[in-house]
């Protein structure tokens, strides 16, 4: 049996623009959401033992902002690879809005 996970729509680092506007917001909490819920994903996989993980687009919200970002990611995929998983991307149209992925 092959076992894989299907994920998309990561928006990492996504600005949330507007989020300063809601009064008691935690803005903080908030943006770093999408980083946990990226690493929850890559140790589920993990510990799971899957086959093979497919990122089916939107991994990214437009463009970064800095390389923090991308080394992330970078991060979590050295995760994967060191378990012998397998990642498979497929590029969404957030992820054209950027111009370091663009050229990836």
């Amino acid at each position: 049996m092959i076992r894989f996970i299907h994920a998309a729509d990561a928006h990492l680092d996504s600005p949330l623009k507007g989020l300063e506007a809601h009064d008691g917001a935690p803005v903080d909490v908030l943006r770093g959401a999408t980083r946990r819920a990226f690493e929850n994903l890559i140790q589920l996989a993990i510990d799971e033992r899957i086959d093979f993980l497919v990122i089916a687009g939107d991994l990214y919200d437009g463009d970064w902002r800095d390389y923090s970002t991308g080394l992330f990611f970078r991060g979590q995929m050295v995760r994967l690879r060191d378990q012998d998983i397998p990642v498979y991307l497929v590029a969404g149209n957030h992820d054209a809005a950027s111009v370091i992925s663009k050229k990836l």
